[in-house]
Protein backbone atom coordinates (compact mmCIF):
# COMPACT_ATOMS: atom_id res chain seq x y z
CA UNK A 1 0.00 0.00 0.00
CA UNK A 2 1.32 3.41 -0.89
CA UNK A 3 2.02 6.38 0.95
CA UNK A 4 -0.63 8.26 -0.76
CA UNK A 5 -3.32 5.19 -0.26
CA UNK A 6 -2.04 5.68 3.57
CA UNK A 7 -2.70 9.22 3.59
CA UNK A 8 -6.39 9.20 2.14
CA UNK A 9 -7.26 7.21 4.25
CA UNK A 10 -5.78 8.72 7.47
CA UNK A 11 -7.74 12.49 6.26
CA UNK A 12 -10.66 10.18 6.24
CA UNK A 13 -9.55 8.87 9.76
CA UNK A 14 -8.29 12.70 10.92
CA UNK A 15 -12.25 14.00 10.33
CA UNK A 16 -14.11 11.56 12.76
CA UNK A 17 -13.74 11.08 16.67
CA UNK A 18 -11.09 8.98 17.36
CA UNK A 19 -12.27 5.59 19.44
CA UNK A 20 -12.16 1.89 18.24
CA UNK A 21 -10.88 1.38 14.61
CA UNK A 22 -10.96 -2.29 12.99
CA UNK A 23 -8.22 -3.33 10.71
CA UNK A 24 -9.26 -6.06 8.27
CA UNK A 25 -6.98 -8.05 6.71
CA UNK A 26 -4.22 -5.65 9.00
CA UNK A 27 -1.02 -7.25 7.95
CA UNK A 28 1.90 -4.98 8.91
CA UNK A 29 0.92 -1.61 7.70
CA UNK A 30 2.30 2.09 8.03
CA UNK A 31 -1.72 2.47 8.43
CA UNK A 32 -1.71 1.59 12.32
CA UNK A 33 0.91 4.18 13.34
CA UNK A 34 -0.49 6.85 11.83
CA UNK A 35 -4.17 6.28 13.01
CA UNK A 36 -2.64 5.60 16.90
CA UNK A 37 -1.12 9.20 16.67
CA UNK A 38 -4.62 10.08 15.62
CA UNK A 39 -6.03 8.58 18.58
CA UNK A 40 -7.68 5.84 17.54
CA UNK A 41 -6.99 2.29 19.49
CA UNK A 42 -6.57 0.06 16.89
CA UNK A 43 -7.51 -3.82 16.19
CA UNK A 44 -6.17 -5.75 13.62
CA UNK A 45 -7.44 -9.31 11.88
CA UNK A 46 -5.88 -11.26 9.25
CA UNK A 47 -5.91 -14.80 8.80
CA UNK A 48 -1.77 -14.66 7.97
CA UNK A 49 -0.13 -12.75 10.44
CA UNK A 50 3.14 -12.08 9.65
CA UNK A 51 6.15 -11.03 11.91
CA UNK A 52 5.32 -7.81 13.61
CA UNK A 53 1.55 -8.14 13.56
CA UNK A 54 -0.26 -6.77 16.76
CA UNK A 55 -4.21 -7.84 16.63
CA UNK A 56 -6.45 -11.52 16.29
CA UNK A 57 -5.53 -14.50 13.79
CA UNK A 58 -9.05 -14.28 11.98
CA UNK A 59 -11.04 -14.97 8.34
CA UNK A 60 -11.77 -12.19 6.88
CA UNK A 61 -14.42 -14.35 5.08
CA UNK A 62 -15.98 -16.02 7.92
CA UNK A 63 -17.70 -13.99 11.08
CA UNK A 64 -15.48 -11.87 12.43
CA UNK A 65 -14.81 -12.65 16.19
CA UNK A 66 -16.60 -9.64 17.54
CA UNK A 67 -19.40 -8.26 18.99
CA UNK A 68 -22.17 -6.29 16.74
CA UNK A 69 -21.54 -2.24 17.60
CA UNK A 70 -17.64 -2.92 18.43
CA UNK A 71 -15.78 -0.94 16.21
CA UNK A 72 -16.08 3.06 15.57
CA UNK A 73 -14.75 2.65 12.44
CA UNK A 74 -12.94 -0.05 10.10
CA UNK A 75 -10.63 0.10 7.03
CA UNK A 76 -10.36 -2.68 4.72
CA UNK A 77 -6.94 -2.14 2.71
CA UNK A 78 -6.37 -4.13 -0.58
CA UNK A 79 -8.13 -6.63 0.67
CA UNK A 80 -11.76 -7.11 -0.71
CA UNK A 81 -10.41 -8.14 -4.06
CA UNK A 82 -9.18 -11.24 -2.71
CA UNK A 83 -12.21 -12.83 -1.31
CA UNK A 84 -14.64 -14.97 -2.59
CA UNK A 85 -17.44 -14.10 -0.76
CA UNK A 86 -17.52 -10.37 -0.76
CA UNK A 87 -21.54 -10.06 0.16
CA UNK A 88 -20.60 -11.95 3.31
CA UNK A 89 -17.55 -9.78 3.97
CA UNK A 90 -19.32 -6.33 3.68
CA UNK A 91 -21.91 -7.39 5.75
CA UNK A 92 -19.76 -8.71 8.65
CA UNK A 93 -18.04 -5.45 8.24
CA UNK A 94 -21.54 -3.63 8.22
CA UNK A 95 -22.43 -5.71 11.59
CA UNK A 96 -19.71 -4.85 14.09
CA UNK A 97 -19.49 -0.96 12.98
CA UNK A 98 -21.82 1.47 15.43
CA UNK A 99 -24.05 3.50 13.72
CA UNK A 100 -23.10 6.07 12.11
CA UNK A 101 -19.31 4.33 11.93
CA UNK A 102 -17.17 4.92 9.11
CA UNK A 103 -15.88 2.69 6.77
CA UNK A 104 -12.63 3.00 4.40
CA UNK A 105 -12.04 0.67 1.56
CA UNK A 106 -9.58 0.34 -0.74
CA UNK A 107 -8.91 -1.95 -3.68
CA UNK A 108 -7.67 -1.69 -7.29
CA UNK A 109 -9.45 0.37 -9.22
CA UNK A 110 -10.59 -1.60 -12.74
CA UNK A 111 -12.66 1.99 -13.93
CA UNK A 112 -9.57 4.54 -14.10
CA UNK A 113 -9.15 4.93 -18.20
CA UNK A 114 -5.93 3.28 -18.93
CA UNK A 115 -7.55 0.20 -16.51
CA UNK A 116 -11.19 0.42 -19.72
CA UNK A 117 -8.94 0.30 -22.95
CA UNK A 118 -6.69 -2.58 -21.21
CA UNK A 119 -9.50 -4.47 -20.43
CA UNK A 120 -11.06 -3.33 -23.63
CA UNK A 121 -8.11 -5.32 -25.58
CA UNK A 122 -7.22 -8.17 -23.17
CA UNK A 123 -10.01 -8.50 -20.77
CA UNK A 124 -7.48 -8.14 -18.15
CA UNK A 125 -7.01 -4.56 -15.84
CA UNK A 126 -3.02 -5.04 -16.40
CA UNK A 127 -1.64 -6.69 -18.91
CA UNK A 128 1.40 -6.93 -16.88
CA UNK A 129 -0.30 -9.36 -14.18
CA UNK A 130 -1.61 -11.60 -17.43
CA UNK A 131 -4.53 -13.70 -17.14
CA UNK A 132 -6.34 -14.72 -14.18
CA UNK A 133 -5.21 -18.40 -13.70
CA UNK A 134 -4.68 -21.32 -11.06
CA UNK A 135 -0.92 -21.34 -11.19
CA UNK A 136 -0.39 -17.64 -10.75
CA UNK A 137 -3.21 -16.62 -9.06
CA UNK A 138 -3.58 -18.64 -5.93
CA UNK A 139 -1.13 -17.65 -3.39
CA UNK A 140 -1.70 -19.79 -0.82
CA UNK A 141 -3.77 -22.38 1.39
CA UNK A 142 -4.64 -22.48 5.16
CA UNK A 143 -6.29 -25.91 5.44
CA UNK A 144 -9.93 -26.14 3.04
CA UNK A 145 -9.29 -22.33 3.00
CA UNK A 146 -7.70 -20.78 0.07
CA UNK A 147 -5.86 -17.21 -0.57
CA UNK A 148 -6.34 -15.77 -3.51
CA UNK A 149 -4.41 -13.12 -5.70
CA UNK A 150 -6.78 -10.71 -7.61
CA UNK A 151 -8.98 -13.01 -8.61
CA UNK A 152 -12.33 -10.97 -7.40
CA UNK A 153 -11.42 -7.61 -8.70
CA UNK A 154 -14.53 -5.24 -8.01
CA UNK A 155 -15.94 -2.20 -10.01
CA UNK A 156 -17.20 1.23 -7.60
CA UNK A 157 -20.79 -0.09 -8.93
CA UNK A 158 -21.00 -3.20 -7.49
CA UNK A 159 -18.68 -2.47 -4.50
CA UNK A 160 -21.30 0.45 -3.48
CA UNK A 161 -24.13 -2.22 -4.72
CA UNK A 162 -22.90 -4.64 -1.88
CA UNK A 163 -22.17 -1.57 0.77
CA UNK A 164 -25.90 -0.78 0.26
CA UNK A 165 -27.71 -3.88 1.10
CA UNK A 166 -25.73 -4.04 4.05
CA UNK A 167 -27.06 -1.08 5.57
CA UNK A 168 -24.14 1.06 4.75
CA UNK A 169 -24.50 4.51 3.21
CA UNK A 170 -21.78 5.04 0.39
CA UNK A 171 -19.72 8.98 0.83
CA UNK A 172 -17.22 9.85 -1.19
CA UNK A 173 -14.32 8.92 -3.62
CA UNK A 174 -10.77 9.92 -2.47
CA UNK A 175 -8.34 10.02 -5.03
CA UNK A 176 -5.22 8.20 -4.75
CA UNK A 177 -1.83 7.75 -7.21
CA UNK A 178 -2.61 8.80 -10.43
CA UNK A 179 -2.48 7.20 -13.40
CA UNK A 180 -0.23 8.52 -15.81
CA UNK A 181 -1.60 6.47 -19.08
CA UNK A 182 -5.18 7.79 -17.74
CA UNK A 183 -3.88 11.23 -18.01
CA UNK A 184 -3.30 11.21 -21.55
CA UNK A 185 -6.30 9.74 -22.22
CA UNK A 186 -8.34 12.26 -20.74
CA UNK A 187 -9.88 13.02 -24.09
CA UNK A 188 -12.16 9.94 -23.57
CA UNK A 189 -13.46 11.74 -20.31
CA UNK A 190 -16.66 13.28 -22.05
CA UNK A 191 -16.97 10.19 -23.78
CA UNK A 192 -17.55 8.10 -20.58
CA UNK A 193 -20.05 11.21 -19.18
CA UNK A 194 -22.31 10.93 -22.49
CA UNK A 195 -22.18 6.78 -21.71
CA UNK A 196 -22.89 6.93 -18.06
CA UNK A 197 -26.03 8.82 -18.98
CA UNK A 198 -27.00 6.93 -21.80
CA UNK A 199 -27.10 3.48 -19.66
CA UNK A 200 -29.18 5.24 -17.11
CA UNK A 201 -31.69 6.52 -19.22
CA UNK A 202 -31.81 3.27 -21.46
CA UNK A 203 -32.10 1.22 -18.12
CA UNK A 204 -35.11 2.76 -17.10
CA UNK A 205 -37.05 2.98 -20.48
CA UNK A 206 -36.25 -0.50 -20.39
CA UNK A 207 -37.19 -1.46 -17.30
CA UNK A 208 -40.79 0.47 -17.45
CA UNK A 209 -41.79 -1.30 -20.31
CA UNK A 210 -41.61 -4.47 -19.15
CA UNK A 211 -43.29 -2.95 -15.42
CA UNK A 212 -39.99 -3.44 -13.62
CA UNK A 213 -39.05 -1.36 -10.75
CA UNK A 214 -36.81 1.77 -11.65
CA UNK A 215 -34.18 3.17 -9.42
CA UNK A 216 -34.80 6.23 -7.51
CA UNK A 217 -33.98 9.29 -8.52
CA UNK A 218 -31.35 10.01 -5.62
CA UNK A 219 -30.07 6.56 -6.15
CA UNK A 220 -29.28 7.60 -9.96
CA UNK A 221 -27.62 10.45 -8.77
CA UNK A 222 -25.61 8.39 -6.70
CA UNK A 223 -24.16 6.63 -8.98
CA UNK A 224 -23.62 9.48 -11.88
CA UNK A 225 -21.92 11.13 -8.86
CA UNK A 226 -19.29 8.55 -9.04
CA UNK A 227 -19.48 7.78 -12.81
CA UNK A 228 -18.29 11.28 -13.49
CA UNK A 229 -15.37 11.89 -10.57
CA UNK A 230 -12.27 12.16 -11.66
CA UNK A 231 -11.02 10.28 -9.16
CA UNK A 232 -12.58 7.58 -10.82
CA UNK A 233 -10.97 8.14 -14.06
CA UNK A 234 -7.90 9.17 -13.03
CA UNK A 235 -6.86 7.26 -9.87
CA UNK A 236 -5.15 3.71 -9.73
CA UNK A 237 -6.68 3.10 -6.52
CA UNK A 238 -10.49 2.90 -5.46
CA UNK A 239 -10.67 4.49 -2.13
CA UNK A 240 -14.34 4.72 -1.17
CA UNK A 241 -15.66 6.07 2.58
CA UNK A 242 -19.24 4.78 3.84
CA UNK A 243 -21.40 4.82 7.02
CA UNK A 244 -23.56 2.86 8.83
CA UNK A 245 -26.89 3.52 8.51
CA UNK A 246 -28.11 5.39 11.91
Amino acid sequence: MGKRVTAAVLAALRGRTPGVLLDVPAGVSPLRAGAERLGWRVVGLDLFPRPGFAGVRGDACAPFPFRDGAFDALVSLEGIEHFENQAAFVRECARVLKPGGLMVVTTPNVLHLSARMNTFLTGQRHAHRGFVNEDQTLRGRDGDRLYHGHAFLIDVFRLRYLLSIAGLHTGGLRMGPLSHGSLALAVLAPLVWIASRVIIARGRRARARAGLRIARPEVERDILRLADSPRLLFSRKLILTASREP
